[in-house]
């Protein structure tokens, strides 16, 4: 008899093996998926019947409780990832899951700490000076101890950026497509994305990603068939992050000083107390600070993963070329170090979605305004137009740095599937075992959703990039040319 389910139970997907037991008796084993709460798994001999109930979470889950059959473990780990392309009734798609396995087909418990000993070398070494810079935020929330103290220091200093913000739009007087309308849009919508900054700070030192993500990418790195240790050192970037962040700067806090001898928030604005023209400055630099310890996180974590996919592609093009990959063993190894590496990428993506999904979006506004301000240079001093010049130059920049990481990490995967379609070899296999294997492998790299989207509605690639660099500028262009139509028919602006 069967393994009998009730009728209530949805299942996403049946996986069948066969298992010679330690009694030599045959038996199916029967794993069905429930996700995301638990997985049912049944046994059947013709003689008993039993059924397991797992209350933990599978997608976390090592599978501790088949420690006898590593090879279940990791079908059963790539089913709840992209599903296996036989022997499976029904498909879907997962989010990301802990890695379960570790090189040469040891099995982890899931839980990166139980495996690998975090050191603090891991991050000072992907982040460098900026490990310590990121603690002088603020916004700091990684320590094990006093946990309360610093989340409500984080949290004030969230509500009082908002209330910047907030203070900001208030100041914005004038007509619409006026000087003082477009200037405090300029300086007020980019403003916005300073909250993200401090909200992103927060939740990656709370749920300690950067320690995660070290980690984690540690582990990927013993998957390598060769080391390479130039490849870890990110000395370069981190001299690079802190020389960019100069102008960066000179961007946030020049326009602000400027206002600060006229006495107002705004060129363009109404005379203001000098107690809130001093805060603006103060909190300026602040605003310096904490936006480029976010940029300097995301563009590490992101040059770190592009480092390791590209690294990936040449080991794998090397083997190709090589003709070792129809070695079952060689080619296991990269099965397991591509799901490894696909893993960590939608777990970053996780943490920072909403980094690099809502930035752009109001860095974009303040280039369209920037632009449309190009039409008032007969208006304003020479010195305030090339001081908003300079900062929309600076705005335009800080949006490439955080978008094209993203991109050439799509660029990257692109690269590796070709390399998997173009292999004839693999793929007139008569081995069922290197055949499944490289199959597994395509139908990962060609399923899983590894973007990430801007407001969750334009996936962050070349293409798209490439056509919001040339509309979006565009709409700033189309404002100043309705704004000389207007003058031009005796109107006022």
């Amino acid at each position: 008899m069967g393994p009998i389910f009730p009728q209530s139970w949805s299942f996403n997907a049946l996986i069948v093996y066969d298992i010679r037991f330690s009694d030599n008796n045959f038996r199916k084993i029967f794993a069905v998926s429930t996700f995301p709460f638990f997985r049912l798994i049944t046994t059947r001999n013709s003689n008993t019947e039993t059924v397991l109930k797992m209350k933990k979470n599978m997608l976390r889950s090592s599978l501790t409780e088949f420690p006898e059959f590593p090879e279940i473990k990791r079908r059963l780990s790539e089913q709840m990832l992209l599903n296996p392309f036989n022997k499976v009734i029904k498909y879907t798609s997962t989010p990301a899951m802990t890695p379960l396995i570790m090189p040469h087909g040891t099995v982890t418990s899931g839980k990166p700490s139980e495996n690998l000993r975090f050191s603090d070398g891991a991050v000072s070494e992907l982040l460098g000076p900026f490990h310590i810079l990121m603690k002088l935020t603020l916004l700091d929330c990684s320590a094990r101890t006093t946990k309360c103290v610093p989340r409500l220091i984080a949290v004030l200093i969230i509500i009082a950026l908002s209330i910047r913000v907030g203070f900001l739009m208030i100041q914005s007087t004038g007509n619409v497509l006026s000087f003082a309308w477009a200037e405090s849009n300029f300086f007020s919508f980019p403003a916005i994305f300073i909250q993200f900054c401090g909200i992103s700070i927060f939740q990656w030192t709370r749920h300690r990603f950067i320690e995660t993500f070290s980690e984690k990418l540690s582990l990927i790195r013993t998957l390598r068939l060769e080391t390479n240790p130039g490849l870890d050192n990110y000395q370069k970037v981190h001299a690079l992050a802190l020389i960019l962040s100069i102008p960066w700067l000179v961007a946030t806090t020049s326009w602000s000083l400027f206002n600060f001898f006229n006495g107002t928030i705004f060129y363009g604005g109404a005379e203001t107390n000098i107690i809130f023209t001093s805060l603006m400055v103060g909190s300026n630099f602040y605003i310096w600070f904490i936006s480029s310890i976010s940029l300097a996180f995301y563009f590490l974590v992101f040059s770190a993963l592009n480092r390791e996919v590209v690294y990936f592609n040449e080991e794998l093009d090397k083997a190709k070329k090589e003709k070792i990959l129809k070695n079952p063993g060689v080619l296991e190894k990269f099965d397991i170090r591509q799901f490894e590496i696909l893993n960590l990428i939608m777990s970053v993506n996780h943490s920072l979605s909403f980094f690099g999904g809502l930035v752009p979006l109001f860095l974009f506004y303040g280039i369209i305004n920037g632009i449309y301000l190009t039409s008032f240079i007969e208006n304003i001093p020479f010195i305030y137009f090339a001081i908003l010049m300079f900062n929309l130059a600076a705005i335009l920049v800080y949006n490439l740095i955080l978008l094209i990481p993203t991109c050439a990490l799509q660029e990257h995967l692109n690269a590796t599937n070709k390399i998997l379609v173009n292999n004839d070899e693999l793929g007139s296999s008569k081995d069922q075992k290197v055949y499944q294997t490289y199959r597994i492998m395509v139908d990962r790299i060609q399923k899983i959703d590894t973007h990430i989207h801007v407001v969750g509605a334009f996936p962050v690639i070349k293409p798209v990039l490439a056509a919001a660099m040339f509309f979006i500028p565009n709409i700033g262009f189309i404002l100043v040319m309705i704004k000389k139509v207007i003058v031009a028919n005796g109107g006022v602006v």
